[in-house]
């Protein structure tokens, strides 16, 4: 037993080990936060049931959300190379603490506009420190296996939330926005005391503004970049569906509970901290171009197995799929995005490529519910199939220039 116990631990641990203690505060970080609740994934049925508010309107609010999001994913950013990044993200966690819990308060509708907006700014903010934090104190060859030890925690932390978050969902929507709440607050607290306690200091970083100009780096002159993106803003608004108008699918059509979405959103978790490590290492051997592809294809076509039928088992195999597509395009894109900004403005390509992950918040949900409010769940779902067989028409140059270029 205990000689079969050390290969596997030398397979699955040893990899993990060595990191900067930093790495493992953020880590630990990023659990906390996620693991509370998942407030956005059940914000749609809490419009709905609770204020009886058309598809549009919720959509909207939900817009609202995610115009917070891109405008902090790009503050956030700028501002972690001007200011102390741990303290930016303490900051932003404890703002994003109070701002979750402030939705659980019985508001006029007209209320929540400013307050997701609010709540959209410091969460988005949050993530670029965050990751910067969790890849800048390891070495280059290390940054791999701490962003893949960065989505283990991220997706366990959404499992458990998947279930907290059903099982709370049955009792009153507004006690997943208190217990996401106070996970954020939690994690404030790891953070100070983490820092304070092993006596660790964040080195101030240099703006970007004062890096020496670069012929040629700008990412708003770079056509091939810019089609990748378009190709990402496409399929992000089909992936963001599970977010929204997923939820309101299986309520209508499938008559299944809120605790239903907890428990897909749980498998989806647990598939990718299961899988993510070991389909990572092997995406560069089957070739970043065939990955890219085939999970933009398996998001899209995810969605049209709901049209098959109305059990809970069709539900299931599409979560399996979607998770599929989201485990081959995470780590695709993001070794795409390095590799292409390489001797380039490094800072400026991957912002523009981490606010469009943020910022199909701003538009999806809204596009999302108008669809499935005027076409009906089962055409959207065609739509999606059809907008990844355009997205990797509009991608497949991009990538064979983004990757060949020097």
């Amino acid at each position: 037993m205990f000689a079969l116990a050390a290969p596997l631990q030398r397979r699955f641990v040893a990899p993990f080990l060595g990191l900067p203690a930093s790495v493992y505060i953020q880590i630990v970080a990023t659990l906390i936060n996620t693991m509370g609740g998942i407030a956005k994934l059940f914000l749609p049925l809490y419009f709905l049931e609770r204020y009886q508010l058309p598809y549009t309107s919720i959509g909207l609010l939900m817009g609202c959300y995610g115009l917070g999001c891109v405008g902090g994913a790009y503050a956030g950013g700028a501002l972690s190379d001007r200011i102390d990044t741990a303290k930016l993200c303490r900051l932003l966690l404890l703002a994003s603490g109070v701002l979750t819990i402030m939705l659980a308060l019985p508001w006029p509708v007209w209320a929540f506009v400013p307050l997701l907006i609010l709540t959209g700014l410091a969460d988005g903010g949050f993530r670029p420190g965050n990751m910067r934090l969790v890849l800048e104190p390891c070495r280059s060859e290390k940054r791999a296996t701490a962003q893949g030890l960065y989505r283990v925690a991220f997706n366990l932390g959404s499992s458990l939330a998947g279930i907290t978050g059903g099982l709370l969902a049955v009792y009153g929507y507004q006690w997943v926005f208190v217990a996401q709440g106070c996970s954020s607050l939690l994690a404030c607290g790891w953070m100070l005391w983490a820092y304070r306690r092993y006596q660790l200091t964040v080195p101030q970083h240099q703006a970007a503004a004062n890096l020496a100009p670069q012929q040629g780096q700008s990412p708003w002159r770079d056509a091939a970049f810019l089609r990748f993106i378009i190709g990402q803003l496409l399929i992000l608004a089909v992936f963001d569906q599970m977010y929204g108008t997923l939820g309101l699918f299986l309520r209508e059509h499938y008559q299944l509970g809120p605790q239903w979405i907890g428990y897909l959103f749980t498998l989806n978790g647990l598939l990718v901290v299961a899988l993510q490590v070991g389909i990572a290492h092997r995406i560069e051997r089957w070739g970043l171009i065939r990955c890219s592809h085939i999970g933009v294809l398996a998001t899209g076509f995810s969605f049209l197995l709901l049209n098959a039928g109305s059990g809970a088992q069709w539900a299931l195999l599409a979560m399996l799929v979607l998770t599929i597509g989201e485990l081959l395009l995470s780590p695709t894109w993001a070794a795409v995005a390095m590799h292409h900004s390489e001797g380039r403005q490094r800072g400026r390509y991957l912002g523009v490529y981490s606010a469009a992950w943020s910022g199909r918040t701003l538009y999806a949900p809204a596009l999302g519910t108008w669809a499935y409010g005027h076409y009906g769940g089962a055409m959207l779902w065609w739509l999606c199939a059809v907008i990844a067989l355009l997205t990797v028409a509009i991608q497949h140059s991009a990538l064979r220039q983004m990757l060949t270029a020097k």
